[in-house]
């Protein structure tokens, strides 16, 4: 079978010379091997890509209020209340600006519609956290399991991504609610910087307040959801900016306490966020596929 696929490869170039008249020169000097006109056909299948792994959760620990992490040269940035009109273009803003973010978000508005948005967060290394079903006092609420859990069940559901952190609205908590968030793998976390964006004081306003509270590692609380948030949008390339010449790097909230990711490799499809082995980040648990 070669050598006939050989003495046609020859028939076939010794035509082409010819066409190519003066041209011909250069053809056969570039081919030096008849079947090389073959290779398409005659070549081995393309290597299948490698094996690539999706991020589904973190794992966290303690049964402790975190309002800030280690004291290193790092700050983290909690927007609340989305997903929400406006959560694009925060998800945007964020990956020009270089820095990553922690999206708490309330489960009631955690819909189809946004899924692509959700995706779109993991894609870009941010985290997704638990805000509570429909955002009540979880100190006064009948069923702080259920807020918590309903929630952590729409976010899993649509994304595959598990969250391992949690806030709790307007920050009411006590210790019951702290030990039934970390039964369901979830840390509590607070913050100790509060610009007060939600109120809409203005733009340099957000900037001035956040830059005049933070500390080596801070946790910020600001939303991307609730209201119009134009102002707190406009404030945060500033923030960032500000930041980053003052040394600061923009990690998550679970970057910031410690928590490891989990990744696991793609069994279907990985939605657009899977990566090779080789940029999981060090650190991270792998587990097997459900």
């Amino acid at each position: 079978m070669r050598s006939v696929l050989a003495a046609a490869a020859a028939a076939l170039l010794t035509t082409a010379l010819v066409a190519c008249g003066s041209g011909g020169t250069l053809a056969a000097a570039q081919i030096h091997n008849p079947l090389e006109l073959f290779a398409p056909i005659e070549g081995s299948a393309p290597k299948p890509a490698g094996r690539l792994y999706r991020v589904v959760g973190c794992r966290s620990h303690g049964d402790v209020l975190y309002r800030n992490g280690p004291g290193r040269r790092e700050v983290a940035i909690g927007f609340d209340d989305g997903p929400y009109p406006d959560t694009p273009a925060f998800v945007r803003m964020l990956e020009r600006s270089h820095a990553t973010a922690t999206f708490f978000m309330i489960g009631r508005q955690v819909t189809s519609a946004y899924r692509e948005t959700m995706l779109h967060e993991l894609r870009a290394g941010d985290v997704l956290g638990d805000h509570t079903y429909t955002h009540p006092d979880m100190t006064r609420t009948s069923d702080p399991r259920g807020q918590l859990s309903r929630t952590r069940s729409v976010i899993r559901a649509l994304t595959g991504y598990t969250p391992c952190v949690w806030r709790p609205p307007y920050g009411d908590v006590n210790a019951s609610v702290i030990g039934i968030a970390s039964s369901l793998g979830m840390a509590t976390v607070g913050w100790n910087v509060d610009p007060s964006d939600y109120t809409q004081p203005g733009t340099g306003a957000i900037v001035e307040r956040v830059l005049s509270q933070v500390r080596p590692g801070s946790i910020i609380i600001s939303h991307d959801g609730g209201g119009p948030r134009g102002q707190t949008l406009a404030a945060y390339p500033r923030i960032i900016g500000a930041l980053h010449r003052r040394g600061y790097r923009i990690v998550t909230i679970p970057q910031l306490l410690g928590f490891r990711p989990v990744y696991e490799p793609c069994v279907k499809l990985c939605d657009g966020i899977g990566v090779p082995r080789s940029a999981v980040p060090r650190g991270a648990i792998f587990q097997q596929a459900p």
